[in-house]
């Protein structure tokens, strides 16, 4: 079995955890959300997961079409049964969404330079490559076209205390590490970032960071929410980065 068919394994058992994207936007959607206002036109998301806000913006007149990408076909499935129950009841044209599975990470189906909103929301740490995944971002992005993306943080103070502490920060899944064996390394988390990680890999592949930004769904209290968000590379779990397409190609 080959590490692509692995990962492939791996995500179509995960995805029966998935939560019910009729129910709206959720948990980390949440603090994306606002990150996306004024911006309109055609949207695709690389690593739709559950589908919650791919789905929310797909009942949004001001995004004219919607693709999900996800490796698990199994999440594909749901995501496409959904929105079809979804577009029925509203009168909606099913047309205005379609889903795909990447190609070794790759887009073959989607043209150069059509696409004007990028999300990429707790993925590319997943990927066997993410220059590779950015680089085909960059390839459909539209001119002056933003891309959010937000991956773990490996410089959050309290991994960083843990790994003073000797201690393995856990940064995906959940699951203890006498427990990765079957759970997956960190839940399959095979890159770590910091600020300054993902910066160089945004640089490098061709966008321009506008914002970082970061969320906590749990411990807001004390200032610790506003911490997150003004402070991320050292106060959030996680880095949020609304970027934009710079102009001219990416370096190779």
């Amino acid at each position: 079995m080959s590490d692509t068919d692995v990962l492939t394994d791996f995500y179509d058992k995960d995805a029966e955890r998935f939560w019910d994207p009729r129910q709206g936007i959720v948990g980390r959607d949440v603090s994306i959300y606002p990150l996306l206002a004024g911006m309109s036109g055609r949207v695709l998301e690389y690593g739709a997961g559950s589908g919650s806000l791919l789905l929310a913006l797909a009942l949004e007149p001001r995004f004219t079409s919607v693709v999900g990408v996800d490796i698990s076909q199994r999440a594909i499935e749901k995501i496409r049964k959904y929105w079809e129950e979804m577009s029925d009841t509203r009168g909606l044209a099913r047309e205005k969404l379609a889903v795909l599975t990447p190609v070794n990470d790759r887009l073959p189906g989607i043209p150069d330079n059509s696409v004007d909103l990028l999300l990429s929301l707790d993925t590319i740490e997943h990927v066997m490559d993410p220059y590779v995944v950015l680089d085909e971002l960059y390839r459909i992005a539209a001119p002056g076209a933003h891309f959010v993306i937000s991956v773990p943080n490996y410089g959050y103070i309290k991994y960083v205390i843990q790994l003073l502490l000797g201690r393995q920060p856990i940064t995906g899944g959940g699951q203890p590490v006498d427990k990765w064996r079957h759970s997956g390394w960190d839940g399959w988390h095979l890159h770590t970032f910091t600020r300054q990680s993902l910066g160089a890999l945004l640089n490098d592949t061709g966008w321009e960071p506008l914002r970082w930004t970061g969320y906590r769904e749990n411990y807001t209290g004390f200032g610790l929410g506003y911490l997150s968000r003004t402070y991320p590379a050292l106060w959030s779990g996680a880095l949020t980065v609304v970027s934009r397409k710079k102009d001219g190609p990416p370096r190779s």
